[in-house]
């Protein structure tokens, strides 16, 4: 599956809804959508919301710091919201958790990722 992104807005708000795979192949379609919400003279904040994620990579770490310095070298916010708990996860091992705004607003542990079976 590839990466679809859905956009609404409210006022100053954007929310950019993600489903599917971020990864290194898909990246580039988040970034543009940041930045071309961005465009608009209006919008100060961007919400991600990551529900619909099923895969999360490395490169997907670094294109959401990208995306939260483009927001914020224009004078907004950014906040991941609804992250998954392998996302979270990911993310706090990165030490990138408490770096990035996320509806948690917290850099404390996920809990563990669940028991392989045997």
């Amino acid at each position: 599956m590839d990466l679809t992104t859905t956009t609404s807005s409210e006022g100053p708000l954007v929310r950019l809804s993600l489903t599917g795979r971020l990864g290194a192949a898909t990246s580039g379609l988040v970034y543009d959508a940041v930045l071309a919400a961005l465009r608009a003279d209006t919008v100060r904040a961007v919400d991600l919301d990551l529900t619909g994620l099923d895969r999360f990579d490395a490169a997907a770490t670094s294109t959401l710091v990208a995306c939260h310095r483009a927001v914020h070298v224009r004078g907004g916010t950014l906040r991941l919201v609804n992250i998954p708990p392998a996302v979270r996860r990911q993310l706090f091992t990165a030490g990138l958790l408490g770096l990035l705004d996320s509806d948690s607003n917290t850099a404390q542990a996920p809990p563990p990722a669940p028991a392989q079976p045997a």
